[in-house]
């Protein structure tokens, strides 16, 4: 009888953590058998069920197991509760949880990539420590903005070994990562918030230009609330220290730095009035008083119209 492991692998950080579960249950013994040909449950369960002599431990690996549809109840009886020889692995596009009747959940691994476990503030160190397990070498600011960005580790894995494939040999740069690592809403999203924070005034004004293309501002508010919330807790406890304050927001080495440099450019009051005014705005836009681009515009020109002020 077989064993379901049910996991999602789309995109990139999906495949590798596929990879990385046959990698596992290579180590345990079993040999993979190829792909299900199977396309409905009877047929599939059927298959697992036969082998060889000598294949007690086997592992068929089902893609796009959303066309099997609901499990069937009458077909219980067949599964196993527990590993046994044979597992089949259904590979979804999205969490396969719900697919499964409660009663028959019991006798199925949901299988999930494990979460970054790398306090934020260590991030960069560990994406630095990771590229040169892999036989690469990558820039400071390069491996704060990966840390900053990806959450998944197996997400991360993918990118350092794309980056590392374009480097070809030279060290990963801040420039690639930029290129190379996000999409263009989420490239133009990082390259607005770190122009506020450094006072590049034309830098900020040319990526507003391209967010407002978004419907929705609330994306933009919340980052840049985010980012400049480090800010004020560095200037309401100048003596505790970035790495207390790394402790308590929770957050990773590259958005402090920039928190930083905020504040060497803009007076403490301004960025409060900003993070009130970021608060206000938000709420706003969830009711009749919406002010959208144009509100988060003003808010952001009325700061950075500050800078240099003691």
């Amino acid at each position: 009888m077989p064993r379901l492991k049910a996991l999602a692998a789309s995109g990139p950080s999906g495949r590798q953590f596929l990879r990385e579960t046959l990698q596992e249950l290579e180590k345990k013994g079993y040999l993979r058998s190829g792909a299900a040909g199977e396309d409905d449950w009877s047929s599939l369960i059927s298959a697992a069920g036969t082998g060889g002599l000598f294949d007690e431990k086997r592992v068929t690996v089902v893609e796009g197991a959303e066309k099997l549809g609901p499990f069937p109840d009458s077909l219980d009886a067949l599964l196993d509760g527990e590993d046994g020889g044979n597992i089949l692995l259904l590979v979804y596009e999205t969490s396969p949880a719900k697919i499964f009747k409660p009663e028959i959940r019991k006798k199925v691994d949901f299988l999930k990539p494990e979460t970054l476990s790398v306090p934020p503030w260590k991030r960069k160190e560990w994406v630095s420590s990771l590229a040169r397990r892999m036989g690469a070498s990558i820039a400071g600011d390069a491996a704060a903005i990966l840390g900053e960005m990806i959450d998944d580790s197996g997400e991360l894995r993918s990118e350092l070994e794309k980056l590392a494939q374009y480097a070809d040999g030279e060290p990963i740069t801040e420039e690639m990562v930029r290129q190379l690592s996000f999409d263009e809403g989420a490239g133009r999203m990082l390259a607005f918030l770190d122009g506020f924070c450094l006072g590049r005034f034309g830098e900020v004004i040319e990526r507003l230009d391209g967010m407002k293309k978004e419907e929705s501002v609330l994306p933009a508010v919340t980052a840049l609330y985010n980012r400049i919330r480090p800010a004020l807790y560095l200037s309401l406890f100048p003596n505790k220290g970035g790495d207390w304050v790394g402790l308590v927001l929770q957050i990773k080495d590259y958005p402090l730095r920039m928190s930083r440099e905020a504040l060497r450019r803009y007076p403490a009051k301004a960025l409060t009035e900003l993070s009130l005014g970021l608060l206000a705005l938000s709420w706003k836009e969830k009711t009749a008083l919406a002010e959208g681009w144009l509100g988060f515009e003003a808010l952001v020109a009325r700061c950075m119209g500050r800078s240099g002020e003691k």
